[in-house]
């Protein structure tokens, strides 16, 4: 009786960090997934203070300008920069936003890749 007892335990615990495991995936892919954006930096919108984690106050930057996804799709978009990677980016520059739908701009990065900014005929933004 004492095995069947610590196995049901034992499969009840693993029961248990698997659904816990489920649900953690769908709540970041919830709150931190989307749709790629990309958008064609221009000159920032304004400017603010943000404090980076040695406690020590930068610069942050808002752009603001029209986004493409792959398909085409365009957007007005509005990049907030955070203390992870503040900026000031440089005119020209394209970054990936990931828009998630409930969230808005969950997360942002420069792209360097020529052939994806002329596939998604940026040039022209």
């Amino acid at each position: 009786m004492k095995n069947s007892f610590k196995s049901a335990i034992g499969g009840l615990l693993l029961g248990l960090l698997v659904v816990e495991v489920i649900v953690m995936i769908g709540w970041t892919r919830y709150r931190y997934g989307g749709d790629y954006y990309y958008m064609k930096i221009n000159h920032p919108t304004s400017v603010y203070q943000v404090t980076v984690p040695v406690a020590y106050a930068v610069n942050a930057f808002s752009y603001r300008g029209q986004a493409v996804d792959a398909e085409g799709h365009k957007m007005v978009a509005t990049l907030n920069t955070d203390a992870t990677d503040p900026g000031p980016f440089k005119k020209g520059q394209v970054v990936r936003l990931t828009v998630n739908e409930h969230y808005g701009i969950t997360n942002y990065k420069v792209v360097n890749d020529k052939n994806l900014i002329t596939k998604l005929k940026l040039d022209k933004h």
